[in-house]
């Protein structure tokens, strides 16, 4: 009887342990449906309701910012950052902090990124980024063994890599693809074969450090150019040697490798048509078509999405964004002038100036990229590119700072260019030192994370926030030079009539032109472009009358490939007395301003503004947003 009691009272138990299990499975959601974890900046967690018809919904958050909710977003959609600086800046001394003020190690730093809702990086790999001394060129100096760094640490961080190779031994862009140094002298065979060797062999040492590599970038905005080669079929035999290459080694690790184009300008029309029917042509095998995306260069979201989703539908590829920034400060933090300032004319004012206005770029671009079929993800461009040391130019010891920033680039190759890289790129003998993009990063210059960053988690459950705009104004004004439309008292100042008859253009090389709805406009629709291949000189310049009074002239110059004494100058005749001043290109979309002031007219008549170029073969750029303008009071 005793022995009956003891198995009742086992079987009882058992039955009120299988009852708690149950009730326990069905009340408590699965990994996958819940938010659990989610922390936002002041501690509230994403919580989720049941809808009526028993699924979960996702409640917004709370926050400092406000981010809509993008509806539908895949879990494997990339939320990609760009971040090959890190390692450089880290060697620098430069400090990273978690959102509770803790500084972070290297590994802390990426943890913190995928705590923040990303899931993939990008890092560019260059051949040979130093000198034959062994000095690096800078930029990161990002050659393959940081590639291997900094990809560890983010596969340990649970993300995803995506390798970026230039195929070059520095910066590669729209304007600049030369070849790496050891293979100018290649023919394109010779090039395709050592491409596919390199990239081999860098994915095989990348893939045995246990780097998590997901995609392959075959070149970096490629238009029209890769690697020295600009004929299409010499660029289809090279993209397809770098594809080739990936494609061999994903198949003997078994592991996927997507394989990956990247172009830039997608406001120009047909130019991404154009390029997708050139390689589908050729016949080249590749899985994603890339697009660069600045707002304040690459013309609207809603171009973007169509341009994008017509390769998507013609040509069944998958599409994403490699490259998109927006700046929260006009602010210097470095001494190192900036790519976007309070200067910067004909950028995209849909978005303030701000974190928020981040926050709301961000969500822009990467709810577009979804709402496109095979839409697979967006990727921010060196959102931790902040000062070594924080510049400023008030402060007493702003010229030592400076000092110590400049030798620290140097030395440690975090700069976006170091002085010996002029050897290899023409812009870096005139154009060096250190971030110009460090007000668009998404840390502040001490390296205190700004709530945009975790734009990448909030697009997944939204926010609570109200939307506050606290933001800088874009502003038309710089040394107390009027800029706006309503004070310019010159005609045409940005050659927007297409015959440029207000302009008397004197060119017998043949070297300009107006260029209208092309790559290189500052504002507008048009630029005055430049280029020869041989030298070449010319004087564009206009006569007004005016009024007695002071006035300035100004206007933006953006090229490269001048040699070292080549002229770009503002001229100002002013009867007997001739005016000047000097301007210089440092690279493409680079727009730095040239300004004539203290233009004084004792009475009423005529003066002749101007520009003046003498340059060497090679050298290309473009003039765009003159101005004329009476001082006034407190000017």
């Amino acid at each position: 009887m005793e022995q009956k009691k003891l198995w009742l009272g086992i079987g009882i138990l058992l039955a009120i342990v299988v009852v708690i299990v149950v009730v326990i499975a069905v009340v408590r959601p699965t990994k996958e449906d819940s938010t659990e974890g989610m922390s936002t900046s002041d501690g509230a967690e994403s919580t989720s309701d049941m809808s009526s018809d028993g699924e979960d919904t996702i409640m917004p958050v709370d926050a400092g910012i406000y981010v809509e909710r993008v509806d539908d977003l895949s879990e494997d959609f990339i939320n990609g950052v760009d971040i090959s600086s890190y390692l450089a800046l880290s060697n620098s001394g430069v400090k990273f902090y978690d959102f509770e003020g803790n500084e972070l190690d290297d590994q802390g730093f990426f943890d913190l990124l995928a705590d923040c809702g990303i899931n993939y990086v990008r890092i560019r790999v260059w051949n040979d980024p130093y000198d034959e001394s062994g000095n690096g060129y800078g930029g990161g100096n990002n050659d393959l063994a940081t590639a291997v760094q900094l990809g560890q640490w983010a596969t340990s961080a649970g993300m995803k890599v995506m390798i970026d190779f230039h195929y070059s031994d520095f910066w590669a862009d729209p304007a600049k693809q030369r070849a790496p140094k050891a293979w100018e002298n290649y023919s394109v065979e010779e090039k395709a074969a050592a491409l596919e060797a390199f990239t081999r062999e860098s994915l095989l040492t990348l893939l045995d450090a246990d780097v998590n590599v997901g995609m392959v970038q075959i070149g970096n905005e490629t238009n029209g150019k890769v690697c020295g080669e600009s004929d299409w079929n010499n660029m289809n035999l090279l993209f397809g040697a770098g594809g080739g290459a990936v494609r061999s080694v994903a198949e003997e690790r078994d592991q996927e490798i997507l394989v990956v184009l990247h172009f830039a300008d997608p406001e120009t029309e047909g130019r991404y048509a154009d390029y997708a029917a050139k390689l589908a042509a050729g016949n080249v095998d590749y899985d994603i078509f890339a697009s660069s995306y600045y707002p304040y260069w690459h013309g609207s979201i809603d171009n973007l999405q169509s341009v994008l989703g017509q390769i998507a539908s013609t040509y069944d590829k998958k599409v994403m964004v490699a490259e998109t920034a927006w700046n929260y400060t006009y602010a210097d933090g470095d001494g190192q002038s900036n790519t976007i300032g309070a200067d910067t004319r004909g950028i995209d004012r849909e978005y303030d100036v701000s974190v928020q206005g981040q926050a709301m770029e961000i969500r822009t671009v990467i709810d577009a990229v979804a709402g496109i079929e095979n839409g697979i993800g967006v990727f921010y461009w060196e959102p931790a590119w902040i000062p070594v040391q924080v510049y400023d130019p008030e402060a007493d010891n702003s010229a030592q700072i400076l000092a110590q920033n400049q030798e620290i680039w140097e030395r440690e190759g975090s700069g976006w260019a170091n002085a010996c890289a002029g050897e290899y790129d023409a812009e870096a003998k005139e154009w060096y030192g250190g971030s110009a993009v460090d007000n668009q990063a998404l840390f502040d210059f001490t390296g205190h994370p700004l709530e945009s960053l975790k734009t990448f988690r909030y697009v997944r459950t939204g926010t609570n926030a109200a939307y506050v705009d606290n933001g800088e104004k874009p502003a038309l004004t710089q040394e107390g030079t009027v800029v706006s439309d309503a004070d310019n008292l010159l005609p045409d100042p940005g050659f927007e009539e297409s015959d440029g008859s207000m302009w008397i253009i004197s060119d017998e090389t043949g070297s300009t032109d107006i260029e209208v709805n092309g790559t290189n406009n500052r504002s507008g629709s048009a630029c005055l472009h430049f280029w020869n291949d041989k030298d070449f000189s010319y004087t564009v310049e206009q006569t007004i009358s005016l009024e007695a009074g002071t006035y300035t002239f100004g206007g933006f110059l953006q090229g490269g490939d001048a040699g070292r004494d080549d002229v770009f100058e503002l001229y100002v005749i002013n009867g007997e007395e001739t005016l000047t001043a000097e301007g210089g290109v440092t690279g493409w979309q680079n727009w730095s301003e040239t300004v004539v002031d203290g233009i004084v007219l004792k009475e009423s008549g005529e003066i002749t503004v101007g520009i003046r170029v003498e340059a060497t073969a090679g050298a290309w750029g473009a003039w765009d947003d003159f101005y004329l303008c009476r001082q006034v009071a407190g000017d």
